[in-house]
């Protein structure tokens, strides 16, 4: 009977105790945001909004110059172009036998072998 004694003592002890524990008003407890962490939190948010305005105008000075070499470079091939056009034209206008042509048949010249003299560049 003791033990029985003593269990129903120690039931009336957690008893108790769980009562004691119901009975207690809830605390509820607000969280809270400190004036440092709210400054922690905009200064991070206009970082980052800093950050991307930097990395969007980067690459967009990127693309223009990008885009200014493309028209420099088709400009620099056609003018390329253009100037081997040109050097072929003057290799063909400055055949010998061309400006022979021209001197005897429009010109009325005549070739005189003792007066030729030749230049050399």
């Amino acid at each position: 009977m003791s033990n029985l004694a003593r269990k129903l003592e120690r039931k009336k002890v957690y008893d108790t105790t769980e009562y004691q524990q119901q009975n207690q008003p809830q605390i509820k407890r607000k969280l809270r945001i400190t004036s440092g962490e709210k400054f922690l939190y905009f200064s991070t948010v206009v970082g980052l909004v800093f950050a991307s305005y930097l990395v969007i105008s980067t690459f967009a000075s990127i693309y223009i110059v990008n885009s200014e070499i493309h028209t420099l470079e088709r400009s620099i091939s056609a003018q390329a172009t253009n100037n081997e056009a040109l050097q072929l034209q003057v290799t063909e206008l400055s055949a010998p036998d061309r400006i022979l042509y021209i001197a005897t048949n429009e010109l009325g010249m005549s070739l005189n072998d003792k007066n030729v003299k030749v230049v050399q560049n």
